[in-house]
């Protein structure tokens, strides 16, 4: 499929061991990895009956220390290196420089202003993740805000074309749900207040599932923990947080 320009198109897992990890997503969605190769640092291709779904990369740098093992959103960009310029310019900073991966696509990480991580690409013929918002498939982005929810979204407002407003059914006044979209009625995200303990800011993944309570326990089996039980909340949703094997934090929706 294609990706409009600032939709998340695109996500990776840090794992410090990617074959069990691999193996925890395997026995919790029915993904299958793809390992691309010692060249490639074994970045390990996840897919669902033959469609891609995202990636695992490894946590281990080259100087030896474990980076944190976390979901990272990448989204759908033009230019990689006109975005990256226009991210400094506006307060961020660079991750990891623009550069080619696998001769499909463009990718750069950045952080904004407030120390968020977040990835930009531009696929070439990488097909990203082809199955966005269907079951055992990614279906939403969730940001943690350190300050005001709409505050933090500016930056993405200016950088990727962002739109933002109070969620239709939000009613607080102070901090205020934010609903995050390219175009009215399209919503692929939200931005809320981090609460006390809650890593922040930062940016979450959700994977859209029939069954959370289900999906939930199986996690357990696996290794995996319930960072929140599945609750229901407006939509009309049932969503939880639960952590892999090796403590990736990521949500969980089964919708309707």
């Amino acid at each position: 499929m294609a990706f409009t320009p600032g939709t998340p198109c695109w996500f990776d897992v840090t794992a410090p061991d990617i074959g069990a990890t691999a193996e925890f997503y395997r026995g919790l969605f029915g993904w299958t990895a793809q390992d691309m190769g010692a060249e490639a640092g074994h970045y390990t291709r996840l897919s669902l009956e033959g469609a891609q779904v995202a990636g695992i990369v490894t946590a281990l740098a080259d100087d030896g220390s474990v980076k944190p093992a976390i979901w990272l959103p990448y989204f759908a960009v033009e230019e990689v290196a006109a975005t990256t310029a226009a991210a400094v310019a506006d307060g961020g900073a660079v991750f990891l420089e623009p550069r080619e991966a696998f001769g499909e696509l463009e990718f750069a990480i950045l952080t904004d202003p407030d120390g968020a991580p977040y990835g930009i690409t531009r696929l070439h013929t990488a097909p990203g993740t082809e199955r966005w918002g269907q079951y055992d498939n990614p279906c939403w982005i969730e940001y943690g805000a350190v300050r005001a929810p709409a505050d933090a979204l500016a930056h993405y407002g200016r950088v990727l074309g962002w739109k933002y407003g109070n969620a239709a059914w939000e009613t607080a006044t102070e901090n205020p749900y934010q609903a995050i979209s390219l175009d009215a009625g399209h919503e692929f995200g939200g931005a809320h207040r981090a609460t006390t303990g809650e890593p922040a800011p930062f940016w979450g993944t959700t994977i859209r599932v029939a069954d959370a309570d289900k999906v939930a326990a199986r996690a357990i089996e696996l290794g995996g923990s319930v960072i929140q039980e599945p609750q229901d909340l407006p939509g009309p949703s049932r969503v939880g947080v639960i952590a892999d094997q090796a403590g990736a934090v990521f949500g969980i929706m089964a919708v309707g």
